[in-house]
């Protein structure tokens, strides 16, 4: 691996542990949740609203829903292509796949397609431009593939005082929804194999004993508060 490859390996997996990249190809129903940055403009005569906009620029996420009609490039050049109708004209958008304004991508619908690119679905209008769900043992597995768990409530732990986590490695957890002592101290076997298996890491949580140090932490942090209680009690 030379210095650019490894540069560029580095940004992937920086895009990485902020968000996955799910699975899909030419065909597939995506939607694509885009950062966008604005800066209200204030009349220039109005100081105080001036200062406000150029303080604070506003950020939301808009949603671009449509077909994937082609995949080009690799690596960190690697851009999907999208297709839409909108008000009876068709819209596409190219999205670079590692984008840093690209929030979440998620893919609503598997397509059955015998092509790479489908740049063929600009000339059709209507029931002709209709792509047939793929429903093979393929897209059962994919649809069927473990999303995380429910989001906990609460602020996030620091999950890198387990000896094994790192920076990086606890904002892939994070993505997966799983950010707090309580839930690694009561995981279960199940949900162990499918941490495993999404995030490839090859038996560490039972090797590095997550489940007993997330125990430990928990403990340490209980602990100074039943001393507290007892002081109070005898005072």
């Amino acid at each position: 691996m030379n210095i650019i490859q490894q540069i560029e390996r580095e940004q992937m997996d920086a895009v990485l542990a902020k968000r996955a990249v799910p699975e899909f190809q030419p065909g597939d129903t995506v939607k694509v949740m885009v950062r966008v940055v604005e800066s209200a403009e204030g009349d220039p005569k109005d100081k105080k609203k001036k200062a406000a906009a150029a303080r604070a620029p506003a950020e939301r996420l808009q949603a671009y829903e449509g077909v994937v009609i082609a995949r080009s490039g690799a690596g960190i050049n690697e851009s999907f292509t999208v297709r839409k109708i909108s008000y009876g004209e068709g819209v596409e958008r190219v999205f670079p796949l590692y984008s840093p304004h690209i929030a979440e991508i998620e893919v609503l619908r598997r397509g059955r397609v015998r092509r790479a690119k489908l740049y063929y679905l600009r000339g059709l209008r209507g029931k002709a431009a209709r792509i047939f769900e793929r429903t093979d043992a393929r897209a059962r597995r994919l649809n069927a593939a473990w999303k995380g768990f429910k989001k906990p409530k609460g602020e996030a732990d620091d999950l890198t005082q387990i000896n094994g986590i790192d920076e990086l490695l606890a904002a892939r957890l994070k993505q997966l929804n799983l950010y707090k002592f309580e839930q690694l101290a009561n995981i279960s076997d199940e949900d162990i194999a499918n941490v495993e298996g999404v995030l490839t890491m090859d038996g560490r949580m039972e090797k590095e004993d997550w489940v007993g140090q997330a125990r430990a932490l928990l403990t340490a942090a209980e602990a100074p508060a039943e001393g507290e209680g007892e002081g109070e009690q005898q005072a």
